[in-house]
């Protein structure tokens, strides 16, 4: 009887681990407000709009890239389409990941 109470625990905690994190996976900044798909062409926009120049938007899966420039610094900014919020990523490194093509 013990045993199965520490498994359901078990079970219990890491549900409510997956609760409390999931809403946080989906959380990158809005780029593009209301939470709504978002065209190539409004990424575009915005960038501009945000005083970028030399954009270069493309797709990839539902992520819209796009390769610009502002102040004299070349950066990559990734949107996902579905929402309209920047893409969180793990890690600050650009180069070591072979994506970058």
């Amino acid at each position: 009887m013990h045993r199965l109470w520490k498994i359901g625990g078990g079970g219990l905690l890491i549900g409510a681990a997956v609760f409390v994190l999931l809403p946080q996976l989906n959380k990158g900044e809005i780029f593009i407000a209301g939470d709504q798909p978002v065209s190539n062409e409004q990424v575009r926009q915005k960038l501009e709009l945000d005083g970028w120049s030399n954009i270069e938007v493309t797709r990839k899966g539902r992520y819209i890239v796009a390769l610009a420039s502002k102040n004299g610094q070349k950066d990559k900014i990734q949107v996902d389409s579905q929402t309209g919020r920047l893409r969180v990523l793990d890690d600050d490194d650009d180069g070591g990941d072979g994506d970058d093509d």
